[in-house]
């Protein structure tokens, strides 16, 4: 089977995330300062500059020819789990406002870690609720971003 380069979508992957970036990073200098908080712009700044800098990387390398290549076209088991992954990814978009951060991102992970191959239980069990647990405490706890409730409203 013949090897596929991964320059054009590199390429256009970088081309879609450059307008992006800039739009992230100029919006997000608008929003109101509030006294008590500082300024709530640098997270999305901070992510639209780093997201900026790997899509440059990414123009870079395909420009000058050093793109990675797949040993072949995604067939059998290989695009059947990138499906898998898709479509569970698709249906946790829709599900995550209705059932809530912690609710919908458990079975998620644990799907997700499923189609990958992952076949050893208490990895999967452990894996899709601890990352959940500890994201809800970073972000809706210590730093105060409000993650979907859902039923737990």
């Amino acid at each position: 089977m013949s090897r596929v380069s991964m320059r054009t979508i590199d390429i256009l992957s970088a081309l879609c995330l450059i307008p992006v970036c800039l739009y992230v990073f100029y919006e997000s200098g608008r929003w109101p300062m509030l006294p008590d908080l500082g300024n709530p712009a640098w997270i999305p700044r901070g992510v639209a500059v780093l997201l900026f800098g790997a899509a440059l990387l990414l123009l870079g390398k395909a420009l000058t020819g050093r793109s990675l290549t797949l040993p072949g076209r995604l067939v059998g088991a290989d695009r059947a789990r990138v499906l898998w992954v898709a479509a569970l990814t698709g249906v946790y978009v829709v599900i995550i406002e209705r059932l809530g951060f912690m609710t919908a991102t458990a079975p998620y992970l644990f799907g997700f870690c499923l189609a990958l191959g992952e076949r050893r239980w208490t990895r999967l069990i452990l894996f899709s609720v601890v990352v959940p647990v500890a994201t809800y405490v970073v972000f809706d706890r210590a730093l105060n971003v409000p993650l979907p409730r859902g039923l737990f409203r």
